[in-house]
């Protein structure tokens, strides 16, 4: 079968919520097979039933439910009724009246309209669980998932230096080290060891500048020092004197400096041909009398050779020049560079020295270029582009003494291995903060987690780009939408069967005149109905209720697809015979820890030797016999709400540790569920006939002191009184009757009629009886020398361990034990089966040992989020009996928190809807908080948690970070 999360809506019609141990046994039965199924106490039996007739009738197949309990076939009655399906299940004794509300059932049944719901509910699921997939499942390449990379950065966030790298990873550095980062680390701190993070790009110009050999860069380092220390300083001093016989403006760069030298070289060049003049009048005519004709149009013959010869004015005698053209050009263009330079008409001026500074620029120039090469410069970056401050500041670095050419070759061989893999920005990072030896590993892990992460969220939109708002709406509607859609299946197959009946009562007007004459009548045998309507009765009374005594009486060519037989432990195969042979297919429940076949007779009188059976009596159970030949599935998970305590002690006693519960809230805040009250004083005379110091006063009157407590104090809840005496059960009850028979305030505790009235029972009534609250009271106490008698009644038969099993698994919510007698009194071996049992049961209570802890096995997540919250002042436990990842209290009230590795597990169904459910049921404020914010913000997660919890800020608040402390439960 499917599971919840992939089967489509119109096949998803369980009757009730199961889990998937119920629906793993759903599957069998639906798929026809015959098994047995071991239902531990408070594992939903009844439940599995409901769900297994539904999914039966709706198959159109015939059922026969068969216990030896009243109270589980009025169970199954009144769950079906609770889904809308009343008078789905007749009984052979009741026929008559369930046959009407099966009608009337048909009669009124209106399919609901689903579609929309059902539409909203595939469209919701596929989101959330491709959201899941996406959060849970590994990435191929990187070989971890997003729950892990969140753990890892939580864990890492909450170290006591934890990494700040902003540094961050492409996705083939990641791959490349996904499967192991050992090496680079080692690397790393290597490298920071040799001193290669202790200067960045702020601490010497130097950084990041790698050398061949160590006397390349010796040799780089003194020519900066050469330059700092003589070239450029000479060059500065000649050549701001020089320009200050001058009229330009001061030169910014060394760059700058050249360009003002070249020019003033060219003006020296056209002066030595030219006179001054030329530079104070306009040329421009006489350029063009000088260019190609093509170019001068314009000008007429005359006019040319009138600026031609103009032109030869301004030529020094004695100076040829051979191109005149190409010569005015060039002074043309030298005039307007001397006016970027100079203001307004301003004469150019050749300075003295011009020859010398151009060579100290040329040295000064090659030798910059040769540190550019080295420092790998270019551009606007170039030394000689720098200004000129900037230009002094930087080769006063870099001639500067420095760490940088310390271990230069190892450090440069280091971080070329580590840039090729991909960390280059990391370095950076590393060393702009210089960060020390013993934290560069963890900066690395957190470049690596903290790029996945971005990765993924940027590939990957099924994760919603961690928008948890928009998670947690699209959770609260499919909890909502789901909801409706369970509650919509009984009503379905109401419809169903209402189709099917107005059909069959138009297809068998026959039968369907003669049935209504027949319960009009009141003709409602089994077999007159049966016989009058076989058609209609398929499909109005698909399912059949019977004790095993009462199946005789339903007609035998009434064959059963399937006969469920709950409690079939407490059933002897001769008596589940007549249902068997009535089956194709058998489904057998129970728990034969609590269970037994017993023998009864019935007769008028005191019973004789006479009386006793010709065979003896089989206590060999159905279920025994069966689980023999058929395949055993167990139920182990427990929705008992309460009696955590309790159900622990069953569960280790009992059940060899089977039974999954979860923690119920009482207990965390120290409400215990079970609790020893020893009276003093029970002592007596041994029965002359049986032996026994049997049912103490003083014992009798704590019960009743106990009875009174409760209906004052607990009047809402049920309660009953077990004993292993029945001698001792009624005289609790005539104590009781006494005690409340002037007590008007409370007498109607005791007289009321409910479905849980108060009761004292003997351990073999209290089969198939269960209350909020217990008092097990043992009934018997010590001789007047304190001797304790080896004769505990039941407990000390060889059916005493079942009996005890019994006695311990009634309670709801709490239990007290009531004894006289005290572990220590009784010697050892000299009690046996459940008396010697109980004793251990005591012992073993008075020697509880403090509560487990497994915080150091919590999620990081969790212990982030703990963390906040004892800043708050909230007591928190992590891992809570390492069932809830989180619990916190405050005043009174328990919260349980949970996030998406818990919720992950199972389906959509159980972990949004049913588990909140259950744990709000044990008494917890359930929150539910996303991993990506317990990573992001853990202090706004403990902000609304402690909201919750009514925690303000007037409430102290701890100082630095409280522990958990142990407690004794």
């Amino acid at each position: 079968m499917p599971g919840p999360d992939e089967r489509v809506p119109s096949a998803d019609t369980l009757l009730l919520d199961a889990d998937a141990e119920q629906e793993a046994v759903l599957a069998r039965v639906a798929a026809g097979q015959s098994l047995v199924v071991h239902t531990l106490p408070g594992t939903g039996g009844t439940q599995t039933v409901i769900n297994a007739v539904g999914a039966l009738v709706r198959e159109g197949r015939r059922v026969l439910v068969v216990s030896a309990r009243r109270s589980t076939l009025d169970g199954v009655r009144h769950r079906l009724a609770g889904v809308g399906l009343p008078g789905l299940a007749v009984s052979p004794s009741e026929l008559q009246r369930d046959l009407v509300r099966a009608i009337g059932r048909n009669e009124k049944a209106v399919a609901p309209k689903v579609s929309e719901i059902d539409d909203a509910l595939v469209r919701l699921r596929t989101v959330l669980r491709d959201y899941r997939s996406s959060l849970a499942d590994r990435h191929d390449a990187l070989g971890t998932s997003v729950l892990d990379i969140l753990r890892e950065l939580s864990a890492l966030a909450q170290r006591e230096q934890p990494p700040t790298t902003t540094a961050r990873l492409d996705i083939e550095t990641l791959v490349r080290l996904a499967n192991g980062r050992e090496d680079a680390a080692a690397k790393l701190a290597s490298a920071a060891r040799l001193g290669e993070f202790r200067i960045g790009p702020s601490d010497s110009p130097w950084y990041g500048v790698s050398f061949a050999t160590t006397e390349q860069a010796r040799s780089a380092h003194a020519l900066a020092g050469k330059l700092h220390r003589m070239d450029l300083p000479h060059l500065l001093e000649r050549g701001y004197v020089l320009l200050g016989q001058t009229h330009m403006r001061p030169f910014e760069s060394v760059g700058e400096l050249g360009e003002y030298l070249r020019l003033l070289q060219g003006i020296r060049d056209s002066l030595d041909r030219f006179s001054p003049t030329v530079f104070e009048r306009p040329i421009g005519d006489l350029i063009q009398a000088h260019a190609p004709r093509r170019d001068t149009s314009t000008l007429s013959g005359a006019d040319r050779r009138r600026l031609r010869r103009l032109s030869r004015e301004y030529v020094r005698p004695g100076v040829h020049v051979g191109d005149m053209y190409e010569a005015l050009l060039r002074i043309q263009k030298q005039r307007q560079q001397w006016q970027r330079y100079v203001e307004a008409n301003v004469v150019p001026d050749i300075p003295l020295g011009l020859a010398d500074v151009a060579v100290a620029w040329q040295r000064v120039d090659a030798e910059l270029s040769e540190l550019d090469a080295v420092l790998g410069r270019s551009g606007s970056q170039a030394l000689a582009s720098l200004p000129v401050k900037t230009l002094v500041r930087t080769l006063a670095g870099l001639a500067a003494e420095s760490e940088v050419f310390e271990n230069l070759m190892e450090r440069a061989s280091l971080r070329s291995e580590l840039a090729s893999l991909g960390l280059e920005p990391l370095l950076l990072d590393l060393s702009v903060r210089h960060v020390p030896e013993q934290q560069v590993a963890g900066e690395l892990e957190y470049a690596w987690w903290q790029s996945a992460l971005e990765h993924l969220l940027r590939s990957d939109r099924a994760l919603l780009g961690a928008n948890t708002a928009v998670v947690d709406r699209l959770e609260r509607d499919f909890r909502l939408v789901d909801e409706a859609h369970a509650a919509a299946s009984g009503q379905l197959l109401a419809a169903q069967l209402a189709t099917q009946w107005r059909v069959g009562i138009v297809d068998e007007p026959h039968e369907a005149a003669a049935l209504k004459q027949a319960l009009r009548e009141g003709r409602t045998s089994p077999r007159t109905v049966v016989s009058t309507a076989p058609t209609l009765m398929r499909s109005l009374a698909p399912v059949w209720l019977a004790s095993p005594y009462d199946v005789p009486a339903i007609p035998d060519d009434l064959v059963f697809d399937v006969v469920i037989i709950s409690d079939a432990a407490s059933l002897s195969l001769a008596e589940a015979a007549p249902a068997i042979r009535r089956g194709r297919q058998i489904v057998a429940l129970g728990d034969p820890v609590t269970q037994k076949p017993t023998a009864f007779r019935v007769a008028a009188g005191s019973p004789t030797v006479d009386d006793e059976p010709e065979q003896p009596f089989d206590d060999a159970s159905v279920f025994e016999r069966l689980a023999e030949i058929l395949p055993v599935e167990t139920l182990t998970r427990s929705y008992r709400a309460g009696g955590e305590d309790l159900a622990e002690l069953v569960n280790g006693a009992f059940y060899g540790g089977e039974i999954v519960s979860l923690p119920w809230a009482g207990s965390y805040l120290g409400r215990g569920s079970l609790s020893v009250d020893y009276v003093e004083g029970g002592i007596g005379v041994p029965d002359p006939e049986s032996g026994a110091v049997e049912s103490p006063d003083a014992e009798v009157q704590r019960v009743v002191t106990l009875v009174v407590e409760h209906a004052v104090n607990r009047g809402s809840e049920s309660l009953m009184v077990i004993t292993a005496s029945a001698k001792h059960a009624a005289r609790i009850r005539a104590a009781v009757d006494r005690a409340f028979a002037g007590r008007s305030d409370v007498a109607d505790f005791v007289a009321r009629d409910s479905a849980e009235p108060f009761s004292v029972l003997t351990l073999e009534e209290s089969v198939a009886e269960s209350r909020d609250r217990v008092i097990f009271s043992l009934g018997y106490g010590l001789t007047r020398h304190g001797r304790v008698l080896s004769d505990f009644g039941d407990l000390s038969t060889s059916d005493g361990e079942r009996l005890l099993t019994v006695g311990m698994t009634r309670a709801r919510r709490s239990m007290v034990i009531v004894s006289c007698i005290r572990p220590g009194a009784v010697d050892d071996g000299r009690l046996a089966h459940g008396a010697a049992s109980l004793m251990s049961i005591l012992g073993d209570v008075e020697r509880r040992a403090r509560v487990s802890r497994h915080e150091d096995d919590g999620d990081p997540l969790m212990l982030s989020l703990a963390k906040e919250l004892r800043r708050l002042g909230v007591a928190v436990e992590v891992n809570y009996r390492g069932l809830l990842p989180l619990v916190a209290h405050h005043q009174g009230k328990a919260v349980v928190a949970e996030s998406d590795p818990e919720t992950i597990g199972g389906s959509l169904r159980e972990s949004l809807r049913l588990r909140p459910q259950i744990l709000r049921r044990l008494g917890w404020h359930y929150v539910r908080v996303h991993s990506f914010d317990l990573y992001s913000d853990p202090g706004g997660v403990a902000q609304r948690i402690a909201g919750i919890l009514g925690v303000t800020v007037e409430s102290p608040v701890a100082e630095g970070d409280t522990q958990p402390i142990d407690v004794v439960a």
